[in-house]
């Protein structure tokens, strides 16, 4: 199917990564590439991170190249996307599956690996930072910090598979994805200048202290309190509970809201129904807190979840989708300011709710952290956005966030109500009401009439590649890691579908043939093609004319693709 990702080895991963990087100063397309220079630090879980920024688990943390690109770009804290006993065509994703055109909505949950294979590409990610961090000076090789996360229920996260998983990631050594990174590092030092046999060996295999426990809605309480205390008495990890938005009750979602121009966004009362309530969860996140204080860990809140809302436009496939970015911030800064004050300021809040560039300095500001982001990702620059982020945190004085600021983070969930830069502006109210739905639009030229780019920046999977030929600029789209989640159709000029209406490289003939779109592969000396009705296997003299300088410039500019 073209809508499965192909992980890619180790060696193909650092063969990308250090060819792109000499050819063109960039990394998986990331070219506002961060480092760090300052000194001060933070420290979470024994850990120390240089910054609190992060890609939310999500579309930006499924895949080991999505992660080597969100840190690049300035991330240090990296929430690793949830997995469960459920994976593959077993999640009934829909595509497309997500809609980011202002706030966004998705239909995709939980990772669609399984668990020990989406393990491998957490592993493999590890030990690239781990490399390139030292190798290029990006920053120091132990300024990051890896958060994994698990779902949905306490019968599933005991599953072996599940279990496996974890604790896999709390120490990886033995597994034989962390013993083929080692080899081909080891195998590979002649490539580096700053990285030899000593460091490599030292690269610790502790992947991750610490988890995010993600929750269905409608999960009773005291299965939650259960799954948590599970986690950390028996796991011994420092845990965040993520939260949902459903706590502040319907009434005070329904007029937030409409306050915040999304009075569009229809919702019903049963979710508040079946999700713990306000006076549910301060006390157990308070006995928590104490559980965790008795053997040494950390116990804390990760606000927000995505909300559930109908889908009444055709934003996407189906009756239900999640709501997130723009639209969730007053939503999650409101429940933030509402447990802060409940729990006198001492609490722990992990931050993802349409956290942006106008708000991200004052949260962390506020003591809340570290503060990951996703909406903000799929839009505009993408991934180049990081580094302006990692730059508006890394300018707050570490050392007055050690506490909640209580009244500064009730501020600004007050200012959320009235900011007008904050809410729904009026010319994308206008846009959403005369242009409902998807953007379904298709081209029947594999040229696009507007290279814009946008294709290229926003995709969380680095699948969509420009190239100039003959003066020209061309998308050239990667099947390999697509997973057709529609984000580059809904980030389109033109409009099109990058994804199905673009050029494609496929890995081989099977791949092509698992897919409607034109476009080429390499067998041996030779090219695979189907291109405007033909078809066959050749020597690139013998392709179709207008095709041989497409795939000569590809090859030519962008050679860690074979």
């Amino acid at each position: 199917m073209s809508d499965i990702m192909y992980p890619v080895c180790f060696d193909t991963l650092m063969n990308h990564i250090f060819k792109e990087y000499a050819l063109h100063n960039r990394i998986f397309n990331v070219e506002s590439i961060h480092r760090y220079e300052g000194s001060n630090t933070l420290s979470a879980f024994g850990v120390t991170m240089e910054n609190p920024l992060g890609p939310a688990a999500g579309p930006h943390t499924q895949l080991a190249q999505n992660i080597v690109a969100a840190y690049v770009g300035g991330a240090r804290f990296i929430e690793l996307k949830t997995v469960q006993t459920m994976y593959g065509e077993e999640l009934g994703i829909p595509r497309p599956c997500i809609n980011s055109n202002d706030e966004a909505y998705n239909v995709e949950w939980s990772s669609e690996y399984r668990a020990d294979e989406a393990m491998n590409e957490y592993i493999k990610a590890w030990f690239a930072v781990k490399l390139i961090s030292k190798e290029f000076g990006f920053g120091d090789p132990n300024g990051f910090i890896f958060n994994m996360s698990v779902g949905y229920n306490l019968a599933g996260i005991k599953d072996p598979l599940i279990d496996g998983f974890i604790e896999n990631l709390k120490k990886a050594g033995a597994t034989q994805c962390w013993q083929s990174c080692k080899e081909w590092a080891l195998q590979n030092l002649h490539r580096f200048t700053n990285v030899d046999a000593a460091y490599v060996e030292s690269i610790s295999d502790e992947i991750c202290q610490s988890i995010t426990l993600s929750t269905m809605h409608g999960c009773p309480a005291n299965e939650i309190e259960s799954i948590c205390e599970y986690l950390i008495t028996e796991k011994k990890l420092n845990v965040y509970l993520k939260c949902n938005p459903t706590l502040l009750g319907y009434d005070t979602v329904r007029e937030l809201l409409d306050a915040t121009g999304f009075d569009y966004v229809t919702f019903d009362k049963h979710q508040f129904e079946v999700d713990p309530g306000m006076n549910d969860a301060v006390p157990m996140i308070q006995r928590l807190q104490k559980v965790a204080e008795g053997i040494g860990k950390q116990f804390g809140v990760k606000l927000t979840n995505t909300f559930p809302v109908t889908i009444g436009h055709g934003e996407l496939p189906g009756e239900q989708m999640y709501m997130s970015g723009k639209s969730l911030f007053p939503l999650t800064i409101s429940v933030a300011a509402a447990l802060a004050k409940a729990c006198d300021g001492k609490l722990a809040i992990s931050y993802s709710g349409g956290a942006d560039r106008k708000t991200i300095k004052r949260i962390f500001a506020a003591g809340i952290w570290p503060v990951t982001v996703c909406t903000t990702l799929l839009q505009g620059a993408g991934y180049n956005q990081l580094d302006a982020l990692a730059k508006e945190v890394e300018a707050v004085d570490y050392g007055t966030v050690g506490t909640l600021d209580v009244a500064a983070i009730e501020a600004l969930a007050e200012e959320a109500k009235s900011n007008q830069a904050l809410h729904k502006t009026a010319a994308m109210r206008k846009k959403r009401d005369a242009k409902p739905g998807f953007q379904d639009a298709r081209s029947t030229d594999y040229a696009c009439k507007i290279t814009c780019g946008n294709c290229v920046r926003v995709c969380p999977n680095r699948t969509n590649e420009m190239i100039t030929v003959d003066g020209k600029k061309l998308i050239i789209h990667i099947d390999e890691s697509c997973n057709e989640c529609g984000n580059c159709a809904c980030n389109c000029i033109e409009p099109c579908q990058p994804y199905k209406d673009r050029l494609t490289l496929f890995l081989d003939e099977a791949r092509m043939e698992a897919s409607t779109n034109d476009g080429f592969y390499k067998e041996g000396d030779r090219w695979g093609f189907r291109f405007k009705g033909q078809r066959g296997v050749a020597p690139l003299a013998n392709v179709p004319a207008e095709l041989q300088p497409i795939i000569a410039t590809f090859e030519e500019t962008m050679p860690y693709y074979f």
